[in-house]
């Protein structure tokens, strides 16, 4: 008898010591699709309606046609007008500046974009445009959605958010992940040790007098390991009376390996970077997009 209350007294200590997370509402007021000469805008489209009903967010569709490509404009505006908006604007000349209007002037709730975003009326050089998504990643600290490939159903039913090693607070990924799941949904939280981080902590080991390197790698992983994964716990515990499921995995190794691995089931993967979004493109998040090409990506 005194064995299980000491067991159940420990189950409770535990449970008091995890945290939960501060999940901040998010709001979604305003969406700004990028249509585009792709068959992905329409999905992008699809992706506006779902947010619109949930979110009452007003959706705004946007074709920005390129200069050089005014022969292709009755298609763009036939392409503009199939995507579902409470408003249509035809914006002709440097799709660049009209973006720093979108992001510095307007500053929607969220970005809609397919990815890469096809500029031309040349099939032969639809994709030669797809630096533009490079861009938009890079000028803005918008949350932009990538849409890749035509989706059936909703986006959001599994989500894998990968969760950087930043403070509780810094975290955007649970937030996003929490609002836009749906009833019935599930969230898996991935944080990967990378192990060329661990390698440089480890030099840093090296060089620090009266450290043993072998024993204090060991508790430097050790330490990451528990820091994480009080804090994924936190995540889970913080989700338990949310109409889906969190589970929460933690791993070591290459996130270029560990990631495609788990995202094979996801319908949306959500990635941040640790450094500004200006300095995005140079983050691990980038390449982490490329190797999951498939799956839609909330980068914010």
């Amino acid at each position: 008898m005194r064995e299980r209350e000491l067991d159940e007294f420990g189950s409770l200590f535990q449970r008091a010591v995890i945290p939960t997370i501060e999940v901040e509402k998010i709001a979604i007021d305003d969406i700004v699709v990028l249509a585009d000469f792709s068959e992905r805008a329409a999905a992008c489209g699809r992706v506006a309606a779902e947010l619109k009903r949930r979110f009452g967010a007003r959706v705004s569709v946007r074709f920005l046609l390129s200069p050089g490509e005014e022969d292709h404009e009755a298609t763009a505006r036939r392409l503009m007008d199939a995507v579902a908006g409470d408003e249509h604007r035809l914006v002709e000349g440097d799709p660049l500046a009209h973006l720093e209007e979108i992001t510095e002037r307007e500053k929607p709730s969220l970005i809609l974009a397919p990815a890469p975003l096809d500029l031309s009326g040349e099939p032969a050089a639809g994709e030669a445009l797809g630096r533009f998504v490079d861009d938009l990643l890079v000028a803005t600290a918008i949350p932009t959605l990538l849409i890749r490939k035509p989706v059936d159903g909703s986006i959001f039913r599994r989500i894998l958010a990968t969760i950087p090693g930043g403070r509780p607070d810094l975290i955007e990924q649970f937030s996003f992940a929490f609002a836009l799941c749906p009833p019935g949904g599930h969230i898996r939280l991935l944080h990967v040790l990378e192990q060329d981080r661990l390698a440089e902590l480890a030099e840093v080991l090296e060089i620090a007098p009266g450290i043993d390197t072998a024993h204090g790698g060991k508790e430097l992983m050790s330490a990451l390991q528990a820091r994480m994964n009080h804090l994924l716990r936190g995540a889970v515990r913080t989700a338990e009376d949310a109409a889906f499921t969190v589970e929460a995995s933690l791993e070591a190794g290459d996130p270029m390996e560990v990631l495609p691995r788990y995202a094979r089931d996801a319908t949306l993967l959500i990635v941040g970077s640790q450094a500004s979004h200006r300095q995005f493109l140079a983050s691990r998040a980038y390449e982490l997009i490329r190797r999951v090409p498939d799956i839609p990506v909330l980068a914010l």
